[in-house]
């Protein structure tokens, strides 16, 4: 052993003595553990995930060459479940082969889609890889990583659910896929069936669609624009968004440079033209498609559901279940062509049609011929007049201040710095309640309730109905309608389902869900929100009703439905007007919207120019104003309403006030006089009106019987004279009150009363009021004269007749004969007391002729019928 040696072994026992035995043997065996535990944890799962990879690859589904060569159309059905429509049904298609697309445009998508498409064999490690990181730094889903074979298989054979099981699937696919099919194959397969946006699939279709060219003409920065367009075809299309078009075309152009398929200085002249000198835009004939303004709806309402792509809609076999109601639909659509069909070429009008109760698209009408949309029904902002009444004036008021329907409000012009608000006929009434000024429309109210309840609240009130408003520049020209953009037939037919349906908001949509082909299914819910109290819901309805009944809505009211609406009109600004020439108060917009418990409808009707070919301004003429609310009418009365009527919550209570006084009425108020308002339940009432007061009781009333003239002569007192008369009813042995006459005087008499006990009544009516007193009663009875016996009923024998004054003994008592005859016996008439044979009795010939004694003063009698007993 060397001197080296040793020196090294010493040293080490050295070291060795200065530390604890016994720790130096516990730590190596832990070490050696710990590896082998995660070098068999890391087989263990290595072979689990080998399994569950292979078990999902062999659970996938086998490819389909027919659906590899043709979409699969995703089918649309209706509210009861039925097929409608195909999405693809008007699509476009041209299909070439790989050997018809020029290079440069195959290269434009590999650049852009899969650079190393030629290298792998159906996926792309390095680009997994990638894909990775950002998933696990941003979250699943962040990036992907499919290559073009991938998207083949995602488009024709899976969904685009983003899960690792379809990402397993569509890697397993995608390499049987590049063992089946050459690259050129599969590329052609790809450039086929993608969507370019328009309708246009496949890169020949998309090339006479953008640019009116084959696609074998195409030049280069016609190329990268279309591999630009399938991430997003509708945010990128080049006809609406030419901006952004061009930036996305640009970075298709960079990354082309970036792989060596072109120059830099080819990407750099290709980037210096304009995108809008790119395009001219060409037709591709396609079938109608039954419904189309509906379908397209559905095509946006699609885009706001989480999980979905575009392409996906036109090329996955879903199936979308809708919320259309064939019918309602149908009738929309002949509405609209019967109206406008012969009319201005640019007169539009959109109509949305959605359920009360739930706030489902039921119809959508827009645009007019063959180019049927949804662009006027739900993507138009225009201002929307007097309709926004209830949204943000007097909804708010009653939600915010419980105001009740009878508010007294002032109708005056309304001074806004330089600008002055106005009615839109300059006529003002003063006092106004809001029902009146609902039903009139005045904008004076509008804007006062508005400036009362403030901006905050106003459009709280309002984007809890699906409006998109900023207090801070919410004016009080909003208030009638004054918007600096506007909205659409779709925002207020949503906004108004709430009134109807107890102030719940359902926001509208065309969808209830999607079905994938693998039976995975996303349902949409509407999210109902209650955005505003049942009493504001109902009162705003009751106020709107009468808008329909005798406001400025009657031209579009329907007979027999339970409808409430309201009208709005907007005006050019003074600049359009000194622009395009147009008369003052021109009509630009005209709105209807109302709704019963079943349907809600919104209607607007306007011009889609300013001008006219030949330069001319373009307005809505007196009768053209009126279309909207015609349309309304006439759709309405085609559907299938329930019939039912709004029900009225607990939280609203029933007053009647008396009309001009905003007081309750009183008891002594004349019906004629008495108007219901609503209130808000245990909100403050008014006063009860003391305008009209009951007439003072009958003084005085008194009956004598004056034996020189044989009659009975009844007085009375009453203080007042002017406008009041006096009622006399009577009766004859307790039998039943009549009425005697109406008079002015305050006396009135019975000329030649037979024995018998006579009752009399008196009642003082005040004719300016309608009112009437309590009546006054007096009675007298009438002695016989000596040696006729008692009056009739008070004989001395049991149950012996005792006969009256003018009847014959053993004959019948006056009113025993026939019917209506005052006396005789089997239909002969008898001749009572004074009255001459075969003459009419007192009271039964020309109205107004006193019986004989009677002293009628202005009114006598009006031919008042005799009582039994009286002149006989």
């Amino acid at each position: 052993m060397s001197k080296d040696y040793r020196s090294r072994m010493e040293r080490r026992q050295s070291s060795d003595a200065s530390k604890p035995a016994n720790k130096t043997k516990t730590k190596k065996p832990r070490r050696r553990n710990w590896k082998k535990t995660l070098l068999l944890l890391a087989v263990v799962l290595g072979l689990l995930g080998l399994l569950t990879i292979g078990a999902i690859a062999a659970t996938s589904p086998k490819l389909d060459p027919k659906k590899l060569e043709t979409p699969v159309s995703s089918k649309i059905m209706d509210m009861n479940d039925k097929e409608v429509s195909l999405v693809s049904g008007s699509e476009k298609r041209i299909r070439v082969k790989i050997n018809e697309i020029p290079e440069p445009v195959q290269n434009a998508f590999i650049a852009t889609e899969d650079v190393r498409f030629r290298q792998h064999s159906g996926v792309d490690v390095r680009r997994i890889f990638g894909a990775a990181f950002a998933n696990v730094t941003e979250g699943f889903g962040a990036e992907g990583a499919s290559t073009i074979s991938q998207q083949v298989i995602k488009n024709t054979i899976l969904t685009d659910e983003k899960s690792l099981t379809r990402k397993i699937r569509e890697a397993y696919l995608s390499v049987q896929l590049e063992q089946k099919y050459s690259k050129d194959q599969i590329l052609e397969m790809y450039l086929n069936k993608i969507y370019f946006g328009k309708g246009a699939y496949g890169i020949a279709t998309a090339a006479k669609v953008y640019f009116n060219k084959d696609v074998s003409e195409l030049e280069l920065q016609e190329a990268a624009l279309l591999a630009g367009l399938p991430k997003a075809p509708s945010y990128y299309d080049p006809t609406v968004n030419p901006k952004e078009s061009e930036h996305r075309r640009n970075v298709v152009l960079n990354l082309m440079a970036q792989h060596k398929f072109i120059t830099k200085e080819d990407a750099e002249k290709a980037k210096s033209i304009p995108v809008k000198d790119m395009i001219v835009e060409g037709e591709v004939k396609t079938e109608s498609r039954p419904y189309d303004a509906y379908i397209k709806q559905v095509m946006d309402d699609l885009k706001d559901i989480e999980g979905l792509e575009e392409a996906d809609v036109y090329s996955s076999g879903l199936k979308i279940y809708t919320n259309l109601d064939t019918n309602a639909q149908q009738a929309t659509e002949d509405v609209l062509e019967a109206k406008l069909e012969s009319e201005h070429e640019f007169l539009q009008s959109g109509v949305a049609l959605v359920d009360t109760k739930s706030g489902a698209i039921r119809a959508v009408g827009s645009g007019r011929g063959g180019e049927l949309s949804n662009y006027f029904s739900s993507k138009i902002t225009r201002q929307p007049g007097s309709t926004i009444k209830p949204i943000l004036d007097y909804g708010p008021a009653i939600e915010n201040k419980q105001w009740s329907t009878a508010h007294i409000l002032k109708d005056e012009p309304v001074e806004l710095g330089d600008i002055t608000i106005n009615n839109f006929n300059d006529r003002n009434v003063g006092d106004i309640t809001m029902r009146q000024a609902l039903v009139e429309s005045k904008n004076t109210t509008a804007v006062r309730a508005f400036q009362d309840v403030g901006p905050e609240e106003a459009t709280d009130f309002a984007n809890k109905l699906g409006f998109d408003l900023d207090p801070d520049t919410t004016y009080p020209s909003y208030a009638i309608g004054g918007f600096e953009g506007g909205i659409s037939p779709l925002t207020l037919a949503g906004s108004y389902t709430a009134f109807g349906n107890g102030g719940v908001y359902s926001k509208p949509t065309t969808i209830r869900k999607v079905e994938f082909p693998d039976g995975r299914t996303i349902e949409v819910d509407s999210e109902p929100k209650a955005a505003m109290k049942d009493y504001t819901a109902y009162m705003i309805t009751d106020m709107l009703k009468d808008v329909m009944d005798r406001g400025t809505g009657t031209e579009a009211n329907v007979s027999g439905l339970n409808l409430a609406g309201k009208t709005g009109t907007t005006n050019f600004s003074k600049e359009d007007r000194d622009k395009y020439g147009l008369p003052d108060g021109a009509t630009k917009d005209a709105w209807m919207a109302g709704y019963t418990p079943t349907y809600t409808a919104a209607v607007w009707t306007g011009y889609a120019e300013m001008k006219d070919k030949e330069g001319n301004g373009l307005y809505l003429n007196e009768n053209e104003a009126d279309y909207s609310k015609q349309i309304f009418r006439d759709i309405m009365s085609q559907l299938d309403h329930k019939n039912t009527d709004f029900k009225k919550p607990k939280s609203v209570t029933e007053v009647a006030l008396e009309k001009g006084t905003g007081k309750r009425a009183s008891e002594f108020t004349p019906d004629s006089e008495k108007i219901i308002e609503l209130f808000v339940k245990g909100s403050d009432l008014p006063g009860i009106s003391d305008k009209f007061e009951k007439p003072s009781t009958i003084e005085g009333l008194e009956a004598t019987f004056n034996e020189n003239n044989n009659e009975i002569e009844v007085k009375w007192n009453y203080e007042k004279s002017e406008g009041v008369t006096f009622r006399v009813l009577a009766s004859y042995n307790d039998g039943p009150m009549q009425e005697r006459a109406t008079i002015n005087d305050t006396k009135f008499v019975v000329p030649t009363p037979a024995p018998g006990k006579y009752t009399f009544q008196v009642i003082a009516v005040d004719s300016e009021n309608n009112t009437e007193s309590e009546p006054a009663e007096t009675s007298i009875t009438i002695e016989a004269p000596e040696g006729e016996g008692p009056p009739p009923g008070e004989g001395e024998g049991e149950g012996e007749p005792v006969t009256p004054p003018g009847q014959e003994p053993g004959t019948e008592p006056p009113g025993e004969g026939e019917p209506g005859t005052p006396g005789g016996g089997e239909g002969e008439p008898g001749t009572p007391p004074g009255q001459e044979p075969g003459t009419e009795p007192p009271g039964q010939g020309e109205p107004g002729t006193p019986p004989p004694g009677q002293d009628g003063g202005e009114d006598d009698g009006q031919g008042a019928g005799l009582l039994p007993g009286f002149d006989q």
